[in-house]
């Protein structure tokens, strides 16, 4: 008995073709997911970084009182040396209230490579220091005129 050519099983060129079309379709859909997956951890973890650095600065700050702010801007050096920071200070309606803004920025991202923080700090006001620390009464106590001895 012949078999005719119509009866093997097997598959044809063109089905061979269309599976091999499909798979790589699917293929290049999921290599593109893969990329914006890993693109989408690298601005996460910069966006955190940027975020702890401007937490850093925004409590030096702090630390320093707005009287002794020396520098507005510069760069986190060996920290974090791909980011650089910004520091703006502006008066607000309330008297002694400041608006200070930390700006934090990524050199190397393209988008969503800054971060701000804003806070209100009140500004310290230099206490006048007596010319001599000897001569101050401790707190709690209360002075009294001395007097001084007349005639001889």
């Amino acid at each position: 008995m012949k078999r005719s050519v119509k009866s093997c099983r097997g598959f044809t060129l063109l089905e061979v073709m269309v599976a091999l079309a499909i798979l790589a379709t699917a293929f290049v859909a999921v290599l593109k997911l893969h990329a914006d997956s890993v693109e989408m951890i690298i601005a996460s973890r910069t966006h955190t970084s940027a975020a702890q650095l401007a937490q850093f600065k925004m409590t030096e700050v702090e630390i320093q009182g707005l009287e002794n702010l020396r520098l507005l801007s510069g760069e986190f050096s060996e920290l974090a040396p791909d980011y650089g920071w910004k520091i703006s200070v502006e008066p607000t309606p309330l008297m002694d209230w400041n608006k200070v803004t930390v700006t934090v920025t990524n050199r190397y991202m393209r988008q969503g490579g800054e971060y701000q923080l804003t806070e209100y700090i009140l500004s310290r006001k230099q206490e006048p220091q007596p010319a001599n620390p000897s001569t101050m009464t401790p707190p709690g106590t209360v002075s009294s005129p001395t007097r001084g001895r007349q005639g001889s």
